[in-house]
């Protein structure tokens, strides 16, 4: 799993554990974390000593047990940091609403697990972190936003507690591009899978946010000189038998008519927590561009998929890389270039292209 280099370097003096990898990360003051490890020599204190079984972070600071994708597990190992420059110069021409559009070139934004570390943690919520993203995604002048899913972590089943942390979540949306298209992640359903109808506290307020019939939904935005691109929504915590029927049909037509297909899910293609088998199958007997993907809170990208499935889990929930987002731009040439950027929108490390598919 790739990870910035000073908590490689620390990370390096921890061996994985079956107890988990102690964490000792100061809180920032919005609930995020500063991206700082310490071996496991340290004084345990999580569950009387015992850890977290692998599945949780022991911050040894508040000897709890956190929700936070361990190290130890999923990932892609060996993978490199990547992002950088370029930039597109002019913004390339063009409109996209809520149900697709056309552009000269495709020029978005993208990111992903947007919560707090904990259940109900709402006074943690990364708020202030998640308004900068969205804030540097507009100042770029990106064409629309994407998110790969997790907005809230509410346990107790209020609708009141799940309102009011989507309600941040909305709040840092409102001062991003538009529009910002949405992504259901397992923490939008509060009972394990949550179909059309559920009156789940979790998802029923993600559905209020997204604003649409199904939590799974396409668009397409024509692009001038390279053809159609299709954006395709997977609902992972919502998959059953209907969703199964529109992802074959909706990816069958891409297959045939579109340049670019480009699918947004929030669990990873690979790893030990990748959602429904048959969902993954489904698409990657497809034509894919790029599979976005989070859940892991870090940024990573391996060679399987042909290198075109990263990981983008910095929306400001506490992880294993510091907060941020992704851009991706459609060069002249077909190409689509993606860089990785921190909170204000610097680039980091070396972009990385694809072909369209």
């Amino acid at each position: 799993m790739s990870r910035p280099l000073l908590c490689a370097s620390l990370l390096a003096l921890a061996a994985c554990t079956s107890g988990g990898v102690p964490d000792t990360r100061p809180k920032l003051h919005d609930g995020g974390y500063q991206c700082l490890y310490t071996a496991p020599t340290v004084a345990a204190c999580c569950n009387g000593g015992s850890g977290c079984n692998g599945a949780f972070w022991c911050n040894t600071v508040s000897c709890q047990c956190e929700d936070v994708e361990s190290p130890c597990g999923g990932g892609t190992a060996g993978g490199n940091i990547d992002g950088g420059t370029p930039d597109p110069g002019n913004v390339p021409a063009g409109n996209v609403t809520s149900s697709g559009g056309s552009v000269d070139r495709l020029w978005f934004a993208t990111t992903g697990d947007t919560r707090p570390g904990d259940c109900d943690q709402t006074d943690l919520y990364p708020k202030e972190t998640f308004a900068r993203i969205s804030q540097s995604m507009k100042a770029l002048k990106v064409q629309f936003a994407l998110d790969l899913g997790d907005h809230m972590f509410v346990c107790n089943h209020s609708v009141a507690e799940a309102q009011q942390q989507m309600g941040y979540y909305m709040s840092g949306v409102a001062q991003g591009p538009s529009p910002f298209f949405m992504t259901m992640g397992n923490h939008e359903c509060g009972v394990g899978t949550c179909l059309p109808g559920s009156t789940d506290a979790n998802f029923s307020t993600y559905m209020a946010a997204l604003g649409r019939p199904k939590p799974w939904y396409a668009i397409d935005v024509q692009t001038a000189a390279q053809g159609l691109a299709r954006f395709v929504f997977v609902a992972d915590d919502a998959w059953g038998s209907e969703q199964a029927a529109w992802l074959e049909s909706t990816l069958a037509e891409a297959d045939s008519k579109a340049k670019y297909t480009i699918v947004a899910r929030h669990h990873p293609m690979t790893g030990g927590r990748t959602g429904a088998g048959d969902l993954v199958a489904t698409i990657e007997k497809h034509k894919y561009t790029l599979l976005l993907t989070a859940h892991t809170h870090t940024y990573a990208r391996g060679s399987d998929h042909g290198g075109r499935a990263p990981i983008i889990g910095i929306g400001g929930a506490p992880g294993s890389a510091p907060p941020g987002f992704a851009t991706v731009l459609q060069e002249s040439d077909g190409r689509l270039t993606f860089v990785l950027r921190d909170v204000t929108g610097n680039p980091v490390g070396t972009s990385w292209s694809v072909t369209p598919q």
